[in-house]
């Protein structure tokens, strides 16, 4: 029997279904899946959440909700092979052109932070905190661009699935 759904998982969903909205540059958006991501797989983003922070009381002090944290990391993956500025014929250490990260980037930053991004109204407030390039070496030829966020959301103090 499946229970009720975490303010916390419907956020999670927000943020696939937010990069995976009109004009997304992936053609898949995984979660939580960047050991088994392939080369078919690619363009992707992979979500993967992080640590999560509870301030009790809530936002404004009340003892009726508790404000939440969570971190997120977006990467945005791409074929390192069809990048322009890699030379094929050199060994795998050669320099790879990063900028086909750009639309990635742009995209999941407006998407989740933008003038229009309320995440199905699940959250308070997304913000951008860092972002690195990351190259996948081993004969995987991916290159992706890891991008923190931080989503603030409000639970009922000891109900995780309804709204503060």
């Amino acid at each position: 029997m499946m229970g009720a759904v975490s303010i916390r998982e419907l956020a999670l969903r927000a943020v696939k279904d937010a990069l995976s909205g009109y004009g997304s540059p992936a053609a898949n958006v995984f979660r939580s899946k960047l050991n088994t991501i392939t080369q078919a797989d690619l363009p992707c983003y992979d979500i993967t959440p992080d640590e999560e922070k509870l301030k009790v009381g809530g936002e404004w002090g009340d003892r009726l909700t508790d404000t939440r944290t969570l971190t997120v990391i977006v990467r945005s993956i791409i074929d390192a092979a069809t990048q322009e500025g890699e030379d094929t014929s050199q060994s795998s250490s050669a320099p790879v052109d990063d900028s086909g990260l750009d639309p990635f980037y742009v995209f999941a930053v407006n998407a989740l932070t933008g003038d229009d991004a309320n995440l199905n109204g699940a959250v308070l407030d997304v913000v951008e905190v860092s972002s690195k390039t990351v190259f996948q070496p081993g004969g995987r030829d991916f290159i992706g661009l890891e991008t923190t966020f931080e989503i603030e959301f409000a639970t009922k103090r000891g109900d995780p699935t309804q709204k503060g």
